[in-house]
């Protein structure tokens, strides 16, 4: 039926996921309409089948629950959260990234099934025996949306980094910077903020990522990336750079996140640019 309320299941165990199938495909207006065994694979269906809720796991490899609410939100805000766990700590780090539910792995099929209608009619919905949020506008409380996805690693905070610059000599082919902001946003999943540059003067492009990333982390997903010859932390001898990173800067204006900027060479740029126009409105 149109009205069905679409629902996508995300959960790194197949029995787990298997388990919700079976109880929900009783409720005659709720839709399955896919699962998912983790974050990225579940980031590519949202956008592809647009569910009204996504009932998540929190504790899953490489994007976690939370990171993935936080993502979802951003690129999909009519999508609703429902958190199904079996912690019940996370209550908080959940309703700051803008979750709508959060309940236990202990819930019967009936609670299961309310809690997404009552979710899909814009209440905010948590577990009966967790400390409960009365409302959305309390939900809204906690923090504002924009707020960071906390992420507990050993690192300092100085190698935590927020937001990076990446700076690619001349000359640059529009297609192959396309093709790696497109590699760039695959592994990193950042919101591109600014590019400056053209063929001749070399390129900066910089990003917001979406959660605090360590600096080692990110170097190492940048050298993955396919169109990545080489990667540094110290400027190259080029002449255009400082005059390029000038501009960079101005434009930025005052943002204050943890930058780190990364130098990066593409493979088959050559030593010396070619004559090419500017390139920047081919961007997307």
């Amino acid at each position: 039926m149109a009205n069905n309320i679409r629902v996508l299941l995300v959960d790194d165990h197949q029995v787990v996921r298997d388990g919700l199938c079976t109880m929900l495909r009783q409720e005659p207006d709720i839709e399955i309409i896919g699962q998912s065994a983790g974050g990225e694979d579940a980031l590519t269906q949202v956008a592809v089948l647009t569910p009204d809720i996504v009932v998540t796991d929190i504790k899953m490899p490489r994007i976690d629950g939370i990171q993935l609410a936080f993502l979802i939100k951003e690129r999909l805000p009519a999508c609703s959260i429902i958190m199904l766990t079996l912690y019940d700590e996370y209550l908080s780090e959940a309703m700051q990234v803008g979750a709508r539910g959060y309940l236990l792995k202990d819930i019967t099929s009936e609670e299961l099934a309310q809690a997404i209608r009552r979710v899909y009619r814009g209440e905010v919905v948590v577990s009966g025996n967790i400390n409960p949020v009365s409302d959305a506008k309390e939900a809204n409380k906690a923090a504002p949306k924009t707020a960071a996805v906390p992420v507990n690693r050993p690192d300092s905070p100085e190698s935590m980094l927020e937001e990076i610059q990446l700076v690619m000599p001349p000359p640059v082919d529009p297609n192959q910077l396309i093709r790696f902001t497109k590699q760039v946003d695959k592994t990193l999943h950042p919101r591109i903020v600014q590019v400056v540059g053209s063929w001749r003067e070399g390129t900066t492009v910089t990003a917001v990522l979406p959660w605090a990333t360590p600096l080692a982390d990110a170097l190492a997903s940048l050298r993955d990336c396919p169109e990545v010859d080489s990667i540094s932390e110290e400027p190259p001898k080029w002449e255009a750079s400082r005059e390029l990173l000038q501009k960079a800067s101005a434009l930025s204006g005052q943002r204050a996140k943890p930058r780190k900027t990364i130098f990066v060479r593409l493979k088959n740029c050559k030593a010396t640019p070619e004559p090419g126009p500017s390139f920047l409105a081919k961007m997307p």
